[in-house]
């Protein structure tokens, strides 16, 4: 387990460890994240937003991952963006895959994160 951030990680909280870094060695660590991702980012002192379900997949060697977009209403238009994609460096790499609103909830948890001390224990 690689507990050290990379250098080339982004560096918000103390000890350098960025959000995705801190959930990615939480996952390692305790695999029950994946069953209550919502708990773990209470442990790490954010505020879930209650309208936002998180699903947290640790990768496997053998499995390819799909993520197929929810069935868009004539309504929507086809200019509406579903999902955006936001690579974020944490170990290997750590990806975030949501609907284009959760953008900004997503950087007010990092910002949340950063502002809390990081990686200290609470």
């Amino acid at each position: 387990m690689k507990e050290e951030p990379d250098e080339n990680a982004g560096s918000d909280g103390p000890g350098g460890l960025d959000l995705e870094q801190a959930l990615t060695i939480l996952a390692w660590s305790d695999p029950a994240l994946t069953e209550n991702p919502g708990a773990a980012l209470t442990r790490l002192g954010i505020d879930v937003p209650p309208a936002l379900r998180f699903d947290v997949r640790v990768q496997r060697s053998d499995t390819l991952y799909l993520v197929i977009p929810p069935v868009s209403s004539e309504e929507a238009g086809a200019e509406n963006v579903v999902n955006q994609m936001d690579l974020w460096r944490s170990g290997d790499q750590f990806v975030w895959i949501l609907p284009q609103g959760a953008k900004t909830a997503l950087l007010e948890m990092r910002e949340q994160y950063r502002n809390r001390g990081g990686g200290e224990d609470r």
